[in-house]
Order: structure tokens, then C-alpha cells, then sequence
């Protein structure tokens, strides 16, 4: 399976933020939206970062007292890591074991397509031990022959 497969069912909608914003701003967008990350652009719209919640609890915890107020691009992950949409799922899953993130922007010739997060990666694998069970146990019941 591929990324473009998981996009088909999810859908591209990305949720972004500018890098001029504040952590209030960004917390706003992520509590409203029940979402853990967000695309950070400039005015021009490119992708200058990614902020997680982990970036968020990283700072306020660093900066208790006014980590409300920082700027996004001053918390912000600046390396952004993508995948392509014909990439397959499980070297996916090995790129965000190793590097231990949970979203991962899918671009195709270099446009963003979408979003995908380790969440939609373990929805498709349950689906696809369960097809997986059902298979071997109706063979192994005699119902496929």
C-alpha cells in the first residue's frame, strides 16, 4: 500500500500557521481543530517548519511564565522531513520510528498533497491483519477452498 492510498480515504487537508504567530494562536488551531500538528509557512507560503504539541510542552517548560507569547518560528522543528505520495507505508513507518515523529507531509513533484500521521499507518495495518485473520480463518474452517 502507499501513501497516495491512505490520502484517497483521509483526504489532503493540511492545517497550517504562519511563523509570525504565537504559540497562543497555535494552540487555538491544534485545540480547535482536535489536531497534535501544524505546517508552519512563510508569506509566501512555503514550508518553513512543523510544530508539534511536543514543541509546545518543549517550550513551556523551558519558558513557563511567557511561552504563551513566543513566536512559532522560534519553537518550531525547522527540519521537515516529507515523503512522497507513491511512497510505500512500511518505509513510512520506518521513517518515523527512526526519527520518533508522528506526522509527516506528503508532497508529489513537489507540492504538498497532505498529511499523513502514525495513526493513519496503524489504521491501515489493523485493517489489514483483520482481512488477514479472516482470510486464514475461513481457510482454515474449509469456507475457501
Amino acid at each position: 500500500m502507499k501513501v497516495r492510498d491512505i490520502l484517497k480515504t483521509k483526504g489532503p487537508e493540511v492545517f497550517t500557521i504562519g511563523e509570525d504567530k504565537t504559540l497562543t494562536d497555535a494552540i487555538s488551531i491544534l485545540v480547535n481543530n482536535k489536531i497534535g500538528v501544524l505546517l508552519v509557512l512563510n508569506k509566501e507560503a512555503k514550508i518553513m517548519g512543523i510544530l508539534s504539541e511536543r514543541d509546545i510542552v518543549k517550550e513551556s517548560h523551558k519558558n513557563p511564565e511567557g511561552f504563551s507569547g513566543s513566536k512559532v518560528k522560534d519553537v518550531m522543528t525547522k527540519k521537515v522531513i516529507v515523503v512522497e505520495a507513491d511512497d510505500e507505508i512500511d518505509y513510512v513507518e520506518t521513517v518515523m520510528t527512526e526519527n520518533r515523529i508522528r506526522h509527516l507531509p506528503v508532497v508529489h513533484n513537489k507540492v504538498l498533497v497532505g498529511l499523513i500521521s502514525i495513526g493513519d499507518i496503524v489504521k491501515v495495518q489493523l485493517s489489514s491483519t483483520r482481512y488477514d485473520n479472516k482470510y486464514l480463518m475461513d481457510y482454515i474452517s474449509g469456507s475457501v477452498k
